[in-house]
């Protein structure tokens, strides 16, 4: 009788190690298999043991698995959770430049004619590329949005004149030669004094069509008061002027009127069933 007894409990110890729970199945293939929906009214906790609660994670967070055979653990996502329809930001590009345009300045004459149109091929003739800014790109999926974010320090000087010099100009982006957004400005120039201003041009393009691109900045003076002596200068600044003696320019440095371009892509999310 003592012998028989001794089976019986080493079978139920075996039950307890070994034994897997189905719910609404009869074969269940782990620990515990549920065959159907789950309610959870309380905490969901990780890694815990026989003596240590697990960890029931934090607000924001959600559960991460590790592999086969190992916990799940809690971690914060990095990107927002999207709803179907919405736009899901999935690159941005960032360039600077500190060399910017210096041959757009004096003796060089204003180009035509003085606008410019969407779609129009790039022509070095009239156009001159910042050429640290050339941006390759790629676009993924059909429904989009490129935002094109350019800013550049523009400076002038006229000795000569003095008060009353102006010039004005174009700057536009270009993707793959073709010009897709321009915002034209001007700056002028008092008391024999470098003056400073800042370009902003900002611009969204719509369901581009998928492939590879290479986007530019480039820009185009169309008109100057005064061609020979007007010191201009696009994203750096007028180091010296003259025309004789030189004079030492101290109001402003390449760093603080450098170009900063920026793109950023969306896509459009949708959910298939």
């Amino acid at each position: 009788m003592k012998y028989q007894c001794t089976l019986i409990v080493t079978f139920l110890m075996s039950l307890t190690m070994y034994s897997q729970v189905g719910i609404n199945t009869t074969t269940p293939k782990s620990t515990l298999d549920v065959n159907g929906d789950l309610a959870l009214r309380n905490a969901l906790s990780t890694g815990g043991t026989d003596a240590v609660n697990g960890n029931p994670g934090s607000v924001d967070q959600v559960l991460v698995s590790k592999g086969a055979g190992q916990p799940p653990v809690w971690k914060y996502a990095n990107i927002p959770f999207m709803e179907n329809s919405q736009y899901k930001l999935i690159n941005t590009y960032l360039k600077a430049d500190q060399t910017g345009i210096t041959t757009l300045s004096n003796t060089v004459a204003a180009s035509a004619p003085v606008t410019s149109n969407l779609n129009e091929d790039f022509d070095p003739a009239k156009w001159v590329k910042i050429a640290d800014l050339a941006t390759p790109v790629e676009i993924k999926s059909s429904q989009n949005k490129v935002t094109y974010q350019f800013q550049t320090g523009v400076e002038l000087v006229n000795k000569a004149v003095g008060s009353g010099s102006s010039v004005d100009f174009i700057c536009g982006i270009f993707k793959n030669n073709k010009l897709v957004a321009l915002r034209p400005d001007g700056i002028t120039a008092v008391d024999n004094a470098p003056t400073q201003s800042i370009f902003t041009l900002n611009y969204t393009e719509e369901n581009v069509a998928k492939g590879t691109y290479t986007v530019e900045v480039a820009c185009r003076k169309i008109y100057s008061s005064d061609v020979a002596n007007n010191y201009f200068r696009i994203g750096i600044n007028i180091p010296t002027y003259g025309p004789t003696p030189n004079v030492n320019n101290t109001s402003s440095n390449a760093f603080s009127l450098r170009s900063l371009f920026k793109i950023d892509i969306a896509e459009l999310v949708t959910y298939t069933n």
